[in-house]
C-alpha cells in the first residue's frame, strides 16, 4: 500500500532536483532582465502554461490510469495498444499548440492587453509544445507501470538544459539585442530542454521495450485486441475532464496577467510598474512551486495507486490510501508555508536583491501552498475514482472566487499586487473544502484530526519560533544569506524532531524514511 509513496518519493526528489535548477534558472535570469524584462518572460509563460493544459496535460492522466488498469490484470497486450493511439493523439494535439504560439503570438498579446516586447518571449516557447507531447506520453507510460526514475532523471535533465541554454542565450541577447531579446532567449531554454529531454525518454523506452516485448507477445494470445475507437473513446473521457480541471488551474494564472494591468491602473499605477510588480509576484511564485513539488509527485502517483485498487473493487486499500495520501502532504505543506513566510525578507535579499515588493509577497503567498497541496492531492482521488468532473465544477468555483477577489482587491490602492496573494488563498482554500466534500461523501474516509492537522501545526510553530532565534544568531556571525540557509537546513531538523518528540508521526510513516528503522531505533532509546 505504501508503494506509491515511495515512488512519490522519487518523483518528488527528481522535481525538486529540478526546481532547484529552475531556481537557479530564475535568479539569474531575474537579475539579467530585471523586474520589466522578467514581467514580459513570465507574461509568455502563463500563455505557454494554459496551452500545454489545454492541448496536453490530460492524456498522460489518462495514459497512467488505462495503462495501470490493464497493468493491475496483466493485460500487456492492451496497455501498449493504449500507449501507441496515445501517442499519435499527442502528436497531432502539441502540433496544434506549437502552432497556435507560433501564429497567434501578436494576437495573445493584443487580446491580454501586454507590453509588445512579450512577442519575444512567446516566440522563444513556441516550439516546446510538440516535443512536451512525446516527453508526456512516454512520462504516462512509465507513470502507468508504476516505474518512477526514467520520469524523476528526465525531468533533472530537463532542468539542466534550460538553465545552461536558457541563461547562455538570455545573457547574450540582452547584452546584444535588448531586454525583450533576452526574454525570448530564457524562454528558448525551456524548448531546448523539451527536445533533449525527449531524446532520452525515447533512448530509455527503447531499452524497457527489449525485455517488455515479450510480456506484450504473451498477452496477446490471452487478451482480445481492443478497438482504437474504444480506446479513443475511454481516452477522451478521462482526458477531457482532467484537461479542464488543468485548463481551470492554468485559468488562475491567466485571470491574474489578464487582471493585473487594468486594475492596477485604477489604483494609481502605470502599465511599467504593474509589470515590474507581476514580474516580483511572479518570483515570488517560483519559491512557492518548490514545495508544490510535492504534490505534483503524488498526484502522478495516487492516480495509478488509486486505479489499480478501483479495478480491483478494493475500497479499503482506496481510503488507506487517500487518507495518508492527504496526511503526507500536510506534514509536508504546513512547515513549508511556515518556513518560507519566517525567511521570505531573506530568502528575497539573497536571491533577488533587486526586488522591491517579492519579499513581503512571498511572506502572505506562502500560506496558499497548503491549500494547492492538498486540493491537488484530492483531485488526483476523485480521478482515480473516475469522479473526473467533479475536481472540475469545484475548481471552477474557486476561480469565479479569485476573479471576484482580483477585481475587488488590486484596484484597492493599499492592497495593489497584494489582491493576487489574497484571491490565491481565497480561491484554493474553496477548491479544497469543496473537493474534500466530496470524497468524504464518496469514501466515507475518517481522519485522525490531532494527528494528521495539530500536531503537524504545532511542529510547524515550533519550528518557526526556533528558527527565528537560529537566524538571529547566525545570522549576526555570518551574514543574512549564509544566515538563511544555514537555518533553513537547521529547521527541517527541528519540524522532525518536534514532530516525533510530538509523537505526530506513526511507525509506518517512519519506515517510509531512508534509514528510517535507525530512526525508530534512536528514539526508543
Amino acid at each position: 500500500m505504501s508503494s506509491y509513496i515511495k515512488g512519490a518519493g522519487i518523483i518528488a526528489t527528481g522535481g525538486i532536483i529540478a526546481k532547484l535548477l529552475g531556481l537557479f534558472f530564475k535568479v539569474p535570469i531575474g537579475r539579467i532582465l530585471g523586474d520589466f524584462g522578467f514581467g514580459l518572460y513570465y507574461n509568455s509563460y502563463n500563455i505557454y502554461n494554459l496551452l500545454l493544459t489545454v492541448s496536453i496535460v490530460g492524456v498522460p492522466v489518462a495514459i497512467s490510469k488505462m495503462i495501470s488498469e490493464r497493468a493491475s490484470v496483466k493485460n500487456y497486450y492492451g496497455l501498449y495498444s493504449v500507449f501507441k493511439l496515445s501517442m499519435t493523439v499527442l502528436l497531432l494535439i502539441g502540433g496544434i499548440s506549437s502552432a497556435v504560439l507560433y501564429f497567434g503570438a501578436h494576437w495573445i498579446i493584443d487580446i491580454a492587453n501586454w507590453h509588445p516586447d512579450t512577442y519575444y518571449a512567446i516566440i522563444g516557447l513556441s516550439a516546446a509544445p510538440f516535443f512536451v507531447s512525446i516527453m508526456c506520453a512516454i512520462r504516462g507510460f512509465f507513470q502507468g507501470m508504476q516505474m518512477m526514475t526514467p520520469s524523476a532523471i528526465s525531468q533533472i535533465i530537463e532542468s539542466i538544459v534550460r538553465v545552461i541554454f536558457g541563461i547562455g542565450l538570455c545573457l547574450y541577447l540582452t547584452q546584444s539585442y535588448g531586454l525583450a531579446m533576452g526574454a525570448g532567449g530564457a524562454s528558448a531554454g525551456a524548448t531546448i530542454g523539451a527536445i533533449l529531454t525527449t531524446l532520452f525518454l525515447l533512448f530509455a523506452l527503447s531499452l524497457f521495450m527489449k525485455s517488455f516485448r515479450k510480456n506484450i507477445n504473451e498477452s496477446k494470445k490471452i487478451f482480445k485486441k481492443e478497438s482504437n475507437r474504444a480506446i479513443l473513446k475511454r481516452l477522451t473521457q478521462i482526458a477531457v475532464p482532467v484537461t479542464l480541471a488543468s485548463a481551470v488551474v492554468s485559468l488562475f494564472g491567466i485571470i491574474n496577467s489578464f487582471t493585473y494591468v487594468p486594475r492596477l491602473q485604477v489604483a494609481g499605477f502605470n502599465i511599467d510598474t504593474a509589470t515590474s510588480m507581476f514580474g516580483d509576484f511572479g518570483r515570488a511564485q517560483t519559491m512557492i512551486n518548490v514545495p508544490l513539488t510535492f504534490s505534483a509527485a503524488m498526484v502522478i502517483t495516487l492516480v495509478p495507486a488509486i486505479s489499480a485498487s478501483f479495478a480491483l473493487n478494493d475500497i479499503k486499500s482506496i481510503r488507506r490510501k487517500t487518507e495518508l495520501g492527504i496526511r503526507v502532504m500536510l506534514l509536508i505543506s504546513l512547515p513549508c508555508a511556515v518556513g518560507l513566510s519566517i525567511y521570505a525578507d531573506p530568502i528575497f535579499e539573497l536571491l533577488f536583491p533587486a526586488s522591491q515588493y517579492g519579499g513581503e509577497i512571498l511572506k502572505y503567498l506562502s500560506y496558499s501552498t497548503v491549500f494547492i497541496m492538498i486540493t491537488n492531492t484530492l483531485q488526483s482521488v476523485l480521478q482515480g475514482l473516475d469522479k473526473f468532473m467533479v475536481p472540475v465544477k469545484n475548481l471552477f468555483i474557486g476561480l469565479i472566487v479569485k476573479f471576484i477577489l482580483n477585481y475587488i482587491f488590486i484596484a484597492i490602492p493599499s492592497i495593489n499586487i497584494y489582491g493576487l496573494v489574497i484571491s490565491n488563498i481565497g480561491a484554493y482554500a474553496v477548491s479544497t473544502l469543496l473537493n474534500y466534500i466530496s470524497i468524504k461523501k464518496c469514501l466515507k474516509i475518517k481522519l485522525n484530526i490531532n494527528q494528521t492537522v495539530v500536531k503537524p501545526l504545532t511542529a510547524s510553530l515550533i519550528m518557526a519560533i526556533v528558527g527565528m532565534k537560529i537566524f538571529n544568531v547566525v545570522s549576526t556571525t555570518t551574514g543574512e544569506n549564509i544566515g538563511v540557509l544555514i537555518s533553513i537546513t537547521l529547521c527541517v531538523v527541528v519540524y522532525f524532531v518536534a514532530l516525533i518528540l510530538l509523537k505526530g508521526l506513526t511507525r509506518e510513516e517512519l519506515l517510509l524514511l531512508p534509514g528510517g528503522r535507525k530512526i525508530i531505533g534512536m528514539f526508543k532509546k
